[in-house]
């Protein structure tokens, strides 16, 4: 684990500070636990993804459409760095809706999750959604009150502004 710290640089704090106030140690253990390949949506600097990774032996696959701080992580053979627009992503849609669990963080407006949430339900995705800051402004409190289907918050085991997930699965 170290050599993976330091590749995060900067962020190498954020993995040791306690559950509640940043979500990587929640991450991590969902890397560990979830059966299946992983997407992230909302690269910024690969951070999230490499706590995804870290423990997990399946791809996560990670989008961004600003490649403003997206690294070449060369150590982290188990992930994928797109620069693209997920929904209109079709060489990796099969992999997106067939993945066991989507990480979004990006970008808190409520616009884009309510997109976002409403291309899963449209392409029919089944598994497990995890949302970061939906505590975070209005917008985001909003979009997380307005959701109809079986959520959790687990803020007390992610981030401080707010973690949520949301239950895409076959009942």
């Amino acid at each position: 684990m170290d050599s993976l710290l330091t590749v995060i640089g900067t962020y190498h704090d954020y993995f040791t500070l306690r559950s509640g106030q940043e979500h990587y140690r929640l991450l991590r253990y969902l890397g560990s636990q979830v059966d299946g390949n992983i997407v992230e949506i909302g690269t910024h600097a690969g951070t999230s993804a490499i706590a995804l990774a870290i423990d997990s032996n399946h791809t996560i696959l990670t989008y961004d459409i600003i490649d403003e701080k997206l690294k070449d992580h060369s150590d982290q053979t188990n992930i994928i760095f797109r620069l693209a627009d997920y929904s209109t992503d079709k060489e990796y849609e099969d992999f997106i809706l067939s993945s066991k669990m989507i990480f979004i963080d990006a970008p808190h407006n409520g616009v884009f999750e309510r997109e976002c949430y409403a291309w899963l339900k449209e392409k029919g995705y089944k598994g497990l959604t995890v949302w970061d800051d939906i505590h975070l402004n209005s917008d985001m409190k909003t979009f997380w009150a307005d959701v109809d289907l079986p959520k959790q918050d687990i803020t007390k085991y992610g981030h401080v502004t707010g973690t949520g997930v949301i239950y895409l699965l076959k009942i």
